[in-house]
């Protein structure tokens, strides 16, 4: 008997929160504040003292919950999305970091902080910070400590109140410390202001006494427990830009949805549902990031790769709520300017904590520093000894998987067939391309995604991404392959036995390949409306029409495609689904030049095509569900990020050798672009996983996929066609230093992948209505 699994602590930590929210907090309490500094509501803290939130990261030996930061990020998501304004991640998750490592004594006052945090009654808050743009702490902090006493002053610190108790970093004997001061005390001069729905201030301290005679933490332990709070509190703010960026959006959606105008809901207009629809995808990338974050945190919080990861999900959760912010701003229209809605109070709010703890543009530059690509880097044990006995590699671990793939494709690819700088988007075709899939065949590498039963490998989504890793490290020329990531899947759905006997072992032995009919002249992206007919006579049907813009037809020896066969009231009612051999009589190919000089696309005509009634797939004139599946799956292959990577491994490559290393905006926008292939990469592995649990079916979301990356790449190439002036603009072979390139192919190769497969217009079309669940445009007439 099967169940859907128990909920987490972290699900029942946000159920819980919601409900407490929804009734105890409404964000109209936050308007009136603007340009004056807000103060903490000292009930609504006691309130989430007494629900253990103030100490929900603080060791069970404190007095607190002893839980982790997946739960405080729990919280501060919810928080974020309902527009808590209480300073969560400033006054609780960074002390209970600097708490939790602390030696228990008396003289440092551990206990008695801790006390304070556990029930609310004094809010202890972090001073780090002593310059502005300060994104890494001082190795040795200008505020110092001498005889007992504190000066110097910090910068941007929250949850700073009159009886607030500062843990500030500074200068003991030559090395770092942290103290704790009471806000109250002599010498400590405080001057607050307003930052964005709540308050910062800077602190200056004149000889302020301790509190405690000796540090929380000294040492090398104080600059280690500093970055580890600090990396905490970036992983719980970018959680709760994330919330931002959720209740924002969510908002939006539901005020497009009833606000009428025209005498139509403005969320039926086309242009206000793709504004919706970027908004998604960047909450997407946003929450994918932040959750890859803290995982990296929760194995590692200091090295290089987990500091790179929380600097990326700071970066893009930050810029995402205030992207959505604004947007939501201009869909509100004069409501969206007016304080009586919260939409200004998301923005403020995501503006604030978009500066807070570095901004995204430092980030992004850490990112860079750090390495876009910190965490791929495997050592791989060579020694076979260390292996498992098994052959099926559904028994070998993620490790001993990609080492075993990567020794065959070292030992196996040919290397005429490598991509490299001058070929980066290599595709390979007939015989190089017939020949590498039988030899993937023969050896059990072929087929990652099929089940056993149906000859496949039957590997985990996490294995299955290890596989496209590994395939683009190697730089195997990218593969179109519809028969086993189209048509193979289709079959296992939709197809009878014996199409599945028949068709599935002849896909994976290259007897039979694969081209998708699916356009038409007039009938690109509108399947719906395809004139292609296919009538029965007898035990055939009797096909005649045109397709256009087939992928490799002339390599193919077979075509699955759309066909009309009954006319009904909805265009998408009539359609069927059927395998067509393209040496039958009547089929002829012509291929098509497209702008990079290549003739991959084709128009295939059919003329009374005879074609047995036994290759209809799925029900007759329900081929509409058959291809919107098949569609989902296209998706997800289209998702795929190697194009990308490619592309992105040439730009690094131009930065050196057209002497751009120091040029700080060309830097920044190679920044970007790694960062963005970074979290796109986070979202395809967390949306193969979704679709994993929902038993290999793609659902509407998978469109997110086709639209960001074939942006993306789009961006990629023309970022290297522009810094490579002049040669930007070479038709052919350049030479750049020792970089043998050619810029032009695959910049044109670029511009259809945001067509083919359904353009992005489309795509857009699709999420609005099938995920936002916008309304729909009035029908014309």
């Amino acid at each position: 008997m099967s169940g859907s699994a128990e909920p987490s602590l972290s699900d029942m930590l946000r159920e819980s929160a919601h409900d407490f929210l929804s009734g105890s907090h409404a964000p109209s309490r936050l308007r009136g504040w603007i340009g004056r500094p807000r103060p903490v509501e000292r009930s609504l803290w006691k309130d989430i003292a007494a629900l253990g939130w103030t100490a929900v990261m603080l060791p069970e030996e404190l007095g607190g919950s002893g839980l982790g930061l997946r739960e405080a990020c729990a919280l501060s998501e919810v928080m974020g999305e309902r527009l808590f304004a209480e300073p969560f991640t400033a006054c609780c998750v960074l002390p209970s970091v600097l708490l939790a490592a602390a030696e228990p004594r008396a003289e440092n006052g551990s206990a008695e902080l801790a006390e304070w945090l556990v029930n609310g009654t004094r809010l202890l808050a972090l001073a780090w910070q002593e310059q502005v743009a300060e994104i890494e702490p001082a190795a040795l902090p200008a505020c110092r400590v001498e005889e007992g006493v504190l000066s110097g002053r910090k910068q941007f610190v929250i949850g700073c109140e009159s009886d607030s108790v500062l843990l500030v970093s500074a200068s003991l004997d030559g090395q770092p410390a942290v103290f704790a001061v009471a806000a109250d005390a002599a010498g400590v001069h405080i001057e607050r202001f307003a930052s964005g729905i709540g308050a910062q201030a800077h602190v200056t301290f004149d000889s302020a006494p301790l509190l405690f005679a000796e540090p929380l933490h000294s040492g090398a332990k104080a600059s280690e427990v500093i970055l580890q709070a600090l990396a905490a509190g970036r992983v719980s703010l970018a959680a709760e830009l994330a919330g931002k960026a959720t209740g924002c959006l969510r908002q939006t959606v539901e005020y497009v949805t009833e606000r009428q105008q025209f005498a139509r809901p403005i969320g039926s207009f086309q242009t206000v549902q793709h504004r919706c629809v970027d908004m998604h995808i960047e909450y997407l990338l946003a929450t994918a990031a932040w959750r890859h974050a803290l995982s990296c945190y929760e194995q590692n919080p200091l090295v290089a790769a987990t500091q790179a990861a929380i600097s990326a999900a700071k970066s893009r959760c930050a810029e995402a709520a205030v992207m959505i912010g604004k947007q939501a701003v201009q869909l509100h229209g004069a409501m969206g300017f007016a304080e009586e809605v919260d939409i200004g109070m998301y923005l403020r709010s995501a503006l604030a904590d978009s500066a807070w703890l570095g901004s995204p543009l430092a980030h992004r530059r850490r990112f860079a520093t750090l390495g876009a690509e910190q965490g791929e880097a495997q050592q791989l044990d060579p020694d076979p000894a260390h292996r498992s006995a098994s052959s099926d590699p559904r028994d070998w671990s993620d490790e001993e998987f990609r080492a075993r793939l990567r020794m065959f494709l070292e030992e196996h690819y040919p290397a005429n067939l490598r991509q490299n700088d001058r070929r980066p988007f290599l595709r390979l075709r007939g015989d190089d391309l017939n020949g590498w899939l039988s030899l993937l065949n023969d050896h059990g590498w072929r087929a990652p995604a099929w089940p056993r039963e149906f000859g496949g490998m039957g590997i985990s989504f996490r294995k299955q991404l290890i596989y496209q890793q590994e395939m683009e490290r190697a730089g195997v020329g990218r593969i179109i392959d519809n028969g086993e990531t189209q048509l193979g899947p289709t079959l296992m759905k939709w197809g009878t036995p014996e199409q599945q006997a028949y068709y599935l072992p002849r896909i994976l032995a290259c007897d039979d390949v694969w081209c998708q009919g699916y356009s038409e002249p007039g009938a690109g992206s509108d399947l719906a409306s395809l004139r292609t007919q296919a009538v029965r006579e007898g035990d055939e049907f009797v096909v005649s029409g045109q397709k256009i813009w087939t992928t490799h037809a002339t390599d193919g020896t077979h075509i699955f495609t759309l066909v009309r066969t009954g006319k009904f009231e909805k265009k998408q009612q009539g359609i069927s689904f059927l395998l067509i051999d393209l040496n039958a009589p009547g089929v002829s190919i012509r291929p098509i030049a497209n702008i990079a000089g290549e003739d991959e696309f084709c128009e295939v005509f059919f003329d009374s095509v005879r074609v047995p009634a036994s290759n209809l797939v799925g029900e007759l004139h329900q081929g509409w569900s058959v291809a919107k599946a098949l569609l989902g799956h296209e998706r997800i292959w289209l998702g795929s990020a190697a194009m990308a990577s490619s592309a992105l491994e040439l730009a690094q490559r131009l930065v050196t050798n057209m002497d751009l290393g120091d040029d700080a905006g060309v830097l920044d926008r190679l920044g970007r672009l790694q960062a963005d292939l970074h979290d796109y990469r986070l979202l395809y592995a967390q949306m193969c996983d979704h679709i994993a649990e929902a038993h290999g079916e793609p659902g509407p979301e998978a469109s997110v996929l086709k639209v960001y990356i074939s942006e993306l790449l789009q961006r990629i190439t023309e970022f290297n066609a522009e810094i490579a002036a002049e040669y930007g603009g070479v038709v052919g072979d350049v030479q750049i230093g020792d970089l043998h390139t050619d810029l032009h192919w695959p910049l044109m190769m670029a511009r259809p992948v945001s067509i083919y497969a359904g353009a992005n217009e489309v795509q857009r079309d699709i999420l609005a209505k099938l995920v936002l669940k916008l309304p729909s445009p009035p029908r014309a007439g």
